[in-house]
């Protein structure tokens, strides 16, 4: 047995911190191939559409998406999927909708045939694969996801339990994926969320629980550059006013659920005074969610906005802002009349449009947002109407 169940979970804790960003994933495949005593590890995601489903695998091209490698090879990456994918020889069992599937290359050829084939003669040897083992499965519509651990011919093919190790790794890769992207299509929408906000003059910070600074837009930055009552120290938003830092501090507290049993409905408000005798600031605090991905160090968040009441600055129309979300126009009037309405009927009234329709755009809306709550949504389009 190549793997005991300590080793194992370490593998799978890499795995999702891989997802995350915090190591990389050749680091990651090695650890993989190294525990399973194989001598290359592979991982892909290629395009290959629902729509080839009626295709013969021999006709279909996949296109790849990402590629990790335990090893740097050099093309072979390239190599497959500009030709020997055509030979390879999974490929006439590998269906475009197949449910997470395993296989093996002794079940599927003769391991004396394919030691002459040119797959492995000009292709495979090169990784020292001989004794392959896959698992793929569909990861969206249009993705296919492909791992697999291969041994070199001094070799032998992995056990029954190295395959149940094997294919439970698998699955828990599908979802680490699922992880990355979603954490990748997130900082996308935040990005545009933050130069949204600084579109009409709001600083804005993401900030954990103890103040500290995950994310912030340029305004942001300038702002505390200037140090007029608003500063990042150790990475912590600070008020300099005792006061305006208790404040703050319990805002933190009760919109991310400490302290009280029930969480406040609007963002608090917070006037800061500034030394350079300027009027004050108006901080807002609001929850929003930013889910905790393995290790990542980031729990609960809050978006922190500043306005200055002696800088006026607007887009050029409310639409720009829209556009920035990535929202329809339809989509934006119903994202700017929840903020505002109290409940999904008053907005359906207010719009003269049906609920289900206000629902249905809700829905997407929070979707391309990469959000779940109103309070979510009030965050990022404060004072909008």
């Amino acid at each position: 047995m190549v793997l005991d169940r300590q080793a194992f979970d370490k593998l799978v804790d890499q795995v999702y911190r891989a997802s995350t960003g915090e190591v990389g994933w050749q680091p990651t495949l090695r650890a993989i191939a190294e525990a399973f005593d194989a001598s290359f590890a592979w991982l892909a995601l290629e395009r290959s559409d629902l729509s080839q489903i009626r295709q013969s695998p021999s006709e279909v091209n996949p296109e790849p998406v990402a590629v990790h490698m335990s090893a740097d090879l050099s093309d072979l990456a390239e190599l497959y999927f500009k030709h020997y994918h055509r030979l390879d020889p999974f490929r006439p069992q590998m269906q475009l909708a197949c449910a997470p599937t395993v296989m093996q290359l002794h079940a599927v050829c003769d391991p004396k045939e394919f030691v002459r084939s040119e797959y492995y003669q000009d292709f495979a040897r090169r990784a020292d694969s001989f004794h392959l083992t896959r698992f793929s499965a569909r990861f969206d519509a249009k993705l296919q996801l492909t791992f697999e651990v291969n041994r070199s011919a001094s070799g032998q093919p992995l056990n029954e339990t190295e395959l149940e190790r094997f294919e439970s790794l698998s699955n828990h890769i599908v979802r680490a994926l699922k992880v990355e992207r979603h954490i990748t299509q997130m900082g996308a929408t935040m990005d545009a969320a933050f130069d949204a906000l600084e579109q009409i003059g709001r600083a804005a910070f993401l900030v954990d629980r103890n103040g500290r600074v995950v994310r912030m837009n340029a305004l942001a930055e300038a702002i505390s550059v200037l140090a007029d009552g608003v500063s990042i120290r150790n990475q912590r938003l600070i008020i300099e006013a005792p006061r305006g830092q208790q404040l703050l501090r319990q805002a933190l507290q009760a919109h991310l659920g400490e302290g009280s049993t029930e969480m406040p409905r609007e963002a608090a408000v917070i006037a800061v005074e500034r030394p350079s005798g300027s009027r004050p600031y108006l901080v807002e605090v609001t929850p929003f969610e930013f889910e905790s991905y393995w290790n990542t160090g980031v729990a609960a968040t809050a978006l922190v906005t500043i306005r200055d009441p002696d800088v006026t600055l607007r887009p050029k129309t409310t639409r720009n802002w829209g556009r920035a979300l990535g929202l329809t126009r339809s989509e934006w009037r119903v994202a700017r009349t929840l903020v505002v309405s109290r409940d999904e009927g008053e907005v359906a009234q207010t719009l003269g449009i049906s609920l289900n329709t206000v629902k249905t755009h809700r829905k997407r809306i929070y979707a391309k947002l990469g959000i779940h709550r109103r309070a979510e949504l009030s965050a990022m389009l404060p004072g909008t109407g």
